[in-house]
């Protein structure tokens, strides 16, 4: 089973990504599951939308039209196009293509519209687990009672993508190995490491999905509301009107909240995305001027802290990713800098009840300022992320798996030797290790294939074609 679908070829969760996975010799996927403000079923894993695409805000506030019609975010200089897919589309995949299905339900509440589709699909055969969380009443289906696949702990979790280890993991008691990557396991299994169908075949998209519940009534901020009011606003803006919006109070202290509003969460929700969304038009436009930098700086030194995780930081981090885009080289230390904070030890909370958000926070300003350094090249970036990814795991100020691999990636697009990708190739993390590989799979030049035939020789017979 492979989690989220193969996202070194489409963007997470998205039908592509599960095509490319049943390609590539999988059995099935493992998805999330969301609903939209309209009662749509899509695919989604995060809460809110400024990981995955270009919007700000939960993914429950706007419709399932509003959704399909935002870009995806670009990371380490590459865009991926894939539209944010129905539930509905999926299953038409998953009946066309024999696919298995995690299903990891995000939210409670949706198990009854999870279960009409299935019903109506007739997909419930395709179903080999479901989280507990917050599907209690749908894993007491009578369809599901019998499951065999239900109880926990049958699976293991791989990052390695070395052949010994996952042939290891394959050979232990269990039903189930949940993998980033379908190409290894389907190499160990003996199975045709590359075996497309069609696309055009392969799946449907109804012209207008039906709800599957009511419309979901918001008396509060709308955060993409604002953003379309914000283009229409400023569409023939001057540079400098898009800098006036991410000015802030001068008493911001480092890592704290950028203005005081007392209990007007909405009011600060809303500054936060104004920054945000000006931050981004900036990156947008390619403005480079000592002014521009010098204020995405300030803002990334000093976010907007909420006890609402959706809006924690966000302006920070489209601070970061503009960083990035523009290639701010002198910015290198600011980045880092956003990046330590969230690798110290200890929380920036002095109120444990904003703790939870004060930790989404720092993880999403880490999270983007480590791909800015991505963008960033120079040798005070690769000393840092070199730092990082030799870490030790484990410890309370190691990276997280997600860091070790944004890391990972961002240090090979650093100026690099082969002997050095050769090293990232066999090293002692296993997320390190398999990143590493799979990047020098995905994406050869001539250092990168040295390091393979140096390291890692086995992995290029994974090098077919996407």
């Amino acid at each position: 089973m492979v989690h989220r679908g193969a996202t070194a070829f489409a963007p997470e969760n998205t039908l592509e990504a599960c095509a490319a996975a049943m390609d590539h010799g999988a059995d099935g996927c493992e998805i999330d599951i969301r609903r939209t403000a309209d009662g749509v079923l899509v695919l989604f894993h995060d809460e809110t939308l400024d990981r995955i695409t270009y919007g700000f805000g939960p993914v429950d506030s706007i419709t399932f039209r509003e959704l399909e019609s935002l870009h995806p975010q670009t990371a380490h200089g590459r865009a991926q196009a894939g539209l944010i897919p129905t539930f509905a589309a999926l299953l038409d995949l998953a009946r066309e293509r024999i696919m298995l299905l995690h299903l990891d339900l995000k939210v409670p509440g949706i198990e009854d519209d999870v279960a009409r589709l299935l019903d109506a699909t007739d997909a419930w055969d395709h179903v080999v687990y479901i989280n507990e969380t917050n599907a209690a009443k749908l894993r007491q289906h009578p369809k599901l009672r019998l499951l065999r696949y239900k109880t926990p702990g049958l699976y293991e979790w791989r990052h390695d993508v070395d052949p010994t280890a996952v042939g290891r993991a394959l050979d232990q008691a269990g039903d189930m190995i949940l993998v980033d990557d379908p190409r290894v396991a389907a190499m160990v299994l003996g199975r045709k490491l590359y075996s497309p169908m069609p696309f055009s075949k392969v799946f449907r998209l109804t012209a207008r999905p039906a709800s599957q519940s009511k419309l979901t009534q918001s008396d509060g901020f709308v955060p993409m509301t604002l953003v379309r009011e914000l283009h229409e606003s400023f569409a023939e803006s001057r540079p400098q009107d898009l800098l006036r919006l991410i000015e802030f109070s001068p008493r911001a202290r480092e890592g704290h909240q950028v203005e005081h509003l007392g209990s007007n969460s909405d009011e600060l929700a809303r500054r936060t995305i104004q920054r945000a969304w000006a931050a981004q038009q900036i990156a947008i436009r390619g403005l480079r001027s000592d002014s521009a930098i010098a204020r995405l700086e300030r803002l990334v030194r000093f976010p907007s802290w909420h006890t609402n995780p959706c809006y924690t930081a966000l302006d920070g981090a489209a601070a970061a990713r503009a960083l990035g885009k523009v290639q701010a080289t002198s910015s290198a230390r600011c980045l880092i800098q956003a990046c330590q904070r969230q690798l110290a030890a200890g929380s920036p909370a002095e109120n444990p009840v904003t703790a939870m958000a004060d930790a989404a926070g720092r993880h999403r300003l880490a999270l983007s300022a480590m791909q800015a350094l991505s963008d960033i090249k120079c040798a005070q970036a690769k000393r840092f992320l070199k730092h990082c990814v030799d870490a030790e795991p484990g410890k309370p100020s190691s990276p997280t798996p997600t860091l070790y691999k944004e890391a990972t990636l961002a240090l090979m697009r650093q100026k690099v030797t082969w002997d050095e990708i050769a090293a990232l190739t066999r090293h002692r993390n296993s997320v390190v290790r398999g990143t590493a590989i799979l990047e020098c799979v995905d994406h050869p030049g001539e250092e990168r294939l040295q390091g393979l035939r140096n390291a890692a020789p086995w992995a290029l017979a994974l090098m077919q074609k996407k």
